[in-house]
Order: structure tokens, then sequence, then C-alpha cells
């Protein structure tokens, strides 16, 4: 599987901060519970749909320094949401996100892709129900659907604590954003980060924020 520069941007953005244990929705390759448990001690359990994900998942985590901090469930969240007695201190995800568009003839590509395996209202019910009490929660969507899910995230009593809106250059749209969410209504606060300058080269924000993970910045 591929990795993203928007996924390396998330992963770097999110704050584990004392967290204890975290929960990683929809895996793919492992990257954001490799990064997260870099800036951790924490116990992170990953869950992954797909099998050949959640095996490639697996590979990565058993190479990794942190393999005894890190397990991979092969199964859906809605499964796991139902069987399992923990709750977390953080989750993050980076959730399919496209619907009422045509799917393409690769099925993998579109499990990954459109919200057919997970909608948002799905997402945030399963988030709801693993979050601790002081619990935050970390999602990676276009804008249009993170307001969606936000509404639904409202009607679950999470409310949007902070919004990083992310464009690709300067001129151009806020293609992502990454908020974060509590049980604490909080007023939310905004901040902006442009991944390229005009000129083509990496911002100095993005450089900072990436160059623990990028060899080259």
């Amino acid at each position: 599987m591929k990795v993203c520069t928007d996924s390396c941007l998330f992963g770097a953005y999110i704050a584990p901060d004392n967290a204890q244990n975290i929960l990683d929705i929809g895996s793919g390759t492992g990257l954001l519970s490799l990064m997260v448990a870099q800036r951790s001690s924490a116990e992170i359990d990953a869950v992954e749909l797909d099998p050949d994900a959640a095996s490639q998942t697996e590979e990565n985590f058993n190479n990794s320094p942190w393999k005894d901090r890190l397990r991979i469930y092969s199964t859906s969240i809605q499964d796991y949401c139902t069987t399992t007695s923990k709750s977390y201190d953080l989750i993050l995800s980076n959730p399919p996100f496209f619907s009422n568009h045509l799917l393409s003839p690769n099925p993998k590509l579109n499990k990954a892709l459109h919200n057919t395996t997970l909608s948002l209202s799905e997402l945030s019910v399963c988030v709801a129900h693993l979050l601790s009490p002081e619990g935050r929660f970390y999602v990676l969507l276009p804008p249009y659907e993170g307001s969606l899910l936000e509404e639904h995230l409202n009607t679950s009593k999470l409310f949007l604590n902070h919004r990083l809106e992310v464009k690709d250059k300067s001129e151009g749209k806020i293609i992502r954003v990454i908020d974060c969410y509590s049980r604490k209504p909080e007023g939310a606060t905004k901040k902006l980060l442009t991944i390229k300058n005009t000129d083509g080269q990496y911002t100095p924000e993005f450089s900072d924020l990436l160059r623990p993970y990028y060899l080259f910045l």
C-alpha cells in the first residue's frame, strides 16, 4: 500500500500527550500507529478490515522497535466495538470518505476510499462507545466530510476542540482537515497549514513537523 503526504502529516500532527492506550481505526500499513508509537509509551491497538492490509500492518509492527506495544485486529471496527471491553485515551482514524461516487473496478481501492464499509455515522457511534471520559479523537477528512462527521459526533456528545485546515499550496483551496474531538464542549480553535510554497517547495511549517520522519527535509 502507498503512503500519502496527508497521512504522514496526520501522523506527525497527532499529539499523544500522556495517552496510555491508543486505537487506530483502519490501520492500512500501520503508518499512523508507528508514528505515534515513536512519541509515546502507550499500548496501541489497530483495527483493519482488509486481510491483506492487516497482514501488512502486522509485518510492519513486528519489524519495528515498538512491536511489544503494538497489536493488530483483523476485523471491522463495528464488530470490534461490540466485542471489546476496552476504552481508549486516544483514538485516531483516516477513514474512507467518498460517498455517492463511481466505484473503481479495484475492490481493495473501494474499501480504502469509499465509505461503503464504514459510514461516518457508524464511525461516530463506535468512537463514542470506545473513547474514555477524558479521551481525544483525531480524524483526517476532506472539509465537507469533516463537517458531516462533526454533526454525527455532536449527536453522540463529542465536540470539536481544534481544527487544522490543510492546503496543498497557498493559492489553493483547503483539501483536508485534521480535527480533534473530546467530550468537553469547548470552543474550537482553528489553524491553517500549507504544505508547499508557490515555487513547489515544502513550507517551513510542514518541514518542521515532518522532519523527524522524512529523510530529506
